[in-house]
């Protein structure tokens, strides 16, 4: 089913094929279906690759394709469109195909596996290259400052910063700091908002099933086994019971891989779109 809908997109893409048989010369809509369909292939791909490595995980199609598909489309179709320059393309691209990939282990089973996170500096090195070397001196500076700041607060705080998001932090510095520096720091603070915001909703979730929990126990049947099973299984973790009294332990461990990688992606994106194949792109240029 998913090849047949990958071969759609791209035939339907290839209508607008210049003479020269290398790239579409049509409509935006042309480039974005492009940008679809090969990135449903790259999504495939990274589902074949989390389900074989040790630390990843099943996913069924098509979650994963569609997912890295219409980041792809975007960033296809806006560089097709003109607005956004072909520099930019290796970078966005990979970048857009390990957040997806990346934050689906992170949020299933709240883990970073190495096999993603540690070839990905190199690699976020490799294809900034065609940005500039000034952003591929940028981004090494940008690994190394934003990895050194998530360390300290591993090292302080273990519990706060898990070792996966130190190690993810080196690619995420890198992808931002090649735009420019104001980016980096635009990009770490969209990722707290983002956070901040995850964390409320997983606070509000458990405090409403503590009262929903707290409303059995003072109800009828209260004491059978099977309204106390039942607490055990949906009450949140570490929550304490007392006469349809609750008090809600620690909420759950928030995964950072998606806030941090989507937030670096969506600023990196937009300083591209505003700015242009210098050094450090558009308004937000930190020289």
């Amino acid at each position: 089913m998913t090849s047949g809908v990958t071969t759609t997109v791209l035939s339907t893409a290839a209508s607008g094929i210049t003479p020269d048989g290398l790239l579409p010369g049509g409509t935006v809509v042309g480039w974005a279906l492009l940008g679809f369909g090969l990135g449903m292939l790259a999504g495939a791909a990274g589902r074949m690759l989390l389900a074989r490595m040790r630390r990843g995980t099943r996913v069924p199609p098509p979650w994963l394709e569609v997912a890295v598909g219409v980041p792809w489309a975007g960033v296809v179709g806006a560089a097709g469109a003109g607005v956004l320059p072909w520099a930019w393309l290796p970078l966005l691209l990979g970048a857009g195909w390990l957040a997806v990939v990346a934050s689906v282990v992170d949020v299933r089973h709240h883990r970073l596996p190495d096999a993603l996170t540690l070839p990905a500096l190199p690699a976020a090195l490799l294809l900034a290259v065609p940005v500039g070397l000034a952003a591929v001196g940028r981004a090494a500076a940008g690994a190394a400052l934003l990895a050194g700041a998530y360390l300290l607060v591993h090292a302080v705080s273990p519990r706060s910063l898990g070792l996966g998001d130190v190690k993810l932090a080196a690619p995420v510095g890198a992808l931002s700091a090649a735009a420019s520096w104001p980016a980096l720091l635009l990009g770490c603070a969209l990722t707290a908002v983002v956070s901040v915001g995850m964390a409320g909703c997983v606070v509000a979730r458990s405090a409403r099933r503590a009262r929903g929990a707290g409303v059995l126990l003072d109800g009828p049947g209260a004491g059978s086994p099977g309204v106390a099973a039942r607490l055990r299984s949906d009450g949140a973790a570490g929550a304490t019971w007392r006469r349809g009294r609750s008090m809600p332990g620690p909420p759950a461990e928030l995964p950072l891989g998606p806030p941090m990688l989507g937030s670096a992606w969506l600023v990196v994106f937009v300083a591209a779109l505003v700015g242009g194949t210098s050094g450090a792109v558009g308004p937000m240029g930190g020289g």
